[in-house]
């Protein structure tokens, strides 16, 4: 992040960053919790989601912290429920928005919140195809121009263990890169069964259920191993000139299991041929691994191991032991770049390319082709509708046994 500091902007009379939620889940209940744990005066504000039992929930769960309820402020007007929830909350007085929706939304949310003058920060993926990576780009242009504080939830980025391996790596340390291992395998499993209820409608199945559907997540590649991806962007410098790979369905199978794959085996190519190998899976009772791993001309250097990068840890042993956590210091570091007192931080452009680049990697194993990235950023392949009402019609739709069509390599729905 660059070492620049910017005067305060959009901020409250009291410099009280007023904070609004966008998608009351788990992953935002969980960065809205961070949020409101940074220091100086913050308050949430507002909050959004498609369905009312959400925010409630999501209400509950932050007021069980002591220290988080004097800093909770969201009356029942500025709880907003539906597709035009994101709209009538920018509207408010917030400052700050956390975007935490399905990937699907996040690039039309982002965009209206940086034409709003919001300082964001974003979960990844902030894409799922390329029409969407493209509006990110054109967005994140428009934040820098705004001088707006940009911060994406790739919290290896500010995560110290991962700061210093990859400046020794860049220092080199470990000589010039020639290949990179990364592994994002855990137990994961099928929903085979969990068939949408006879009463509910099938746009409100998917987006309830939206990560076993690729058009509401991207595939688990791309939600989940973008980490990995990212750092390995992060340790060359640069995107994949082009990438292949393989994968596919074993246990998701059956009614319940969407159209997402179950395991990917993909090669990425960068400039120079450094060469990224890209593993990825989610089954039961296979082998469990989350790593990265560079390898020089003189020896290689493991950046992090286990789902956080944190080995054994997990983030609440790390809040118990009062060490240094990534997810709450990219939540610290934005605030600081927001109040001027830290770095400005502008992430959405690694952000994109990080998400994008794993976007390719799916184009690549679903198709069973060799895409380059200039093919892949160039796609017209929009996974979504442009714009989601209630009666939308979802882009994938089940045979009347519950079933939904998958990709198949080499025959079509290669996207």
């Amino acid at each position: 992040m660059p070492a620049e500091s910017i005067p305060k902007v959009h901020l409250s009379n009291d410099e009280t960053i007023r904070i609004g939620l966008v998608g009351c889940g788990n992953r935002g209940t969980g960065a809205c919790r961070e949020s409101l744990l940074t220091p100086g005066p913050v308050r949430l504000v507002a909050m959004a989601d498609l369905f009312p039992e959400r925010i409630e929930t999501a209400l509950k769960n932050l007021s069980k912290y002591e220290e988080l309820r004097p800093k909770i402020d969201v009356p029942p007007e500025r709880r907003f429920v539906g597709f035009d929830a994101v709209d009538r909350l920018l509207a408010a007085e917030v400052d700050l928005v956390l975007l935490a929706t399905p990937p699907y939304f996040r690039p039309a949310h982002y965009a209206a919140a940086i034409r709003a003058g919001k300082h964001m920060f974003i979960e990844k993926p902030c894409c799922i195809d390329a029409p969407g990576y493209r509006l990110l780009v054109q967005t994140n242009q428009e934040a820098r121009r705004k001088r707006l504080s940009v911060v994406v939830g790739l919290q290896r980025r500010h995560q110290p263990s991962y700061l210093e391996a990859v400046e020794k790596i860049h220092q080199g340390a470990i000589g010039p890169v020639y290949l990179i291992r990364t592994y994002f395998n855990m137990p994961g499993g099928g929903r085979a069964g969990w068939t949408k209820p006879p009463d509910m409608p099938e746009l409100e199945y998917q987006i309830r259920h939206w990560g076993v559907f690729v058009w509401l997540c991207g595939d688990f590649l791309v939600e989940q191993a973008t980490h990995q991806i990212d750092v390995a962007n992060w340790v060359v410098g640069q995107t994949p000139v082009r990438v292949q790979g393989t994968g596919g369905r074993q246990v998701r199978i059956g009614p319940g299991n969407g159209d997402v794959w179950d395991h990917h085996f993909l090669e990425f190519e960068y400039p120079g041929g450094v060469r990224l190998i890209c593993q990825a899976r989610q089954q039961p009772g296979t082998w469990t691994h989350v790593s990265e791993t560079v390898h020089g001309d003189r020896g290689q250097i493991t950046l992090g191991t286990g789902p956080w990068g944190l080995g054994k840890l997990t983030p609440r042993e790390l809040r118990k032991q009062r060490l240094v956590n990534p997810y709450q210091r990219e939540h610290d570091d934005l605030m600081a770049s927001i109040r001027g007192q830290g770095p400005y931080c502008c992430e959405g452009d690694y952000g994109a390319t990080s998400s994008m680049t794993a976007v390719m990697g799916r184009m690549a194993s679903y198709s069973g082709q060799v895409v380059t990235w200039e093919e892949a950023i160039r796609s017209s392949d929009r996974l979504g509708p442009d714009r989601c009402t209630w009666q939308t019609p979802p882009p994938v739709q089940p045979s009347t046994e519950g079933i939904y069509p998958c990709a198949l390599p080499g025959i079509g729905q290669g996207k």
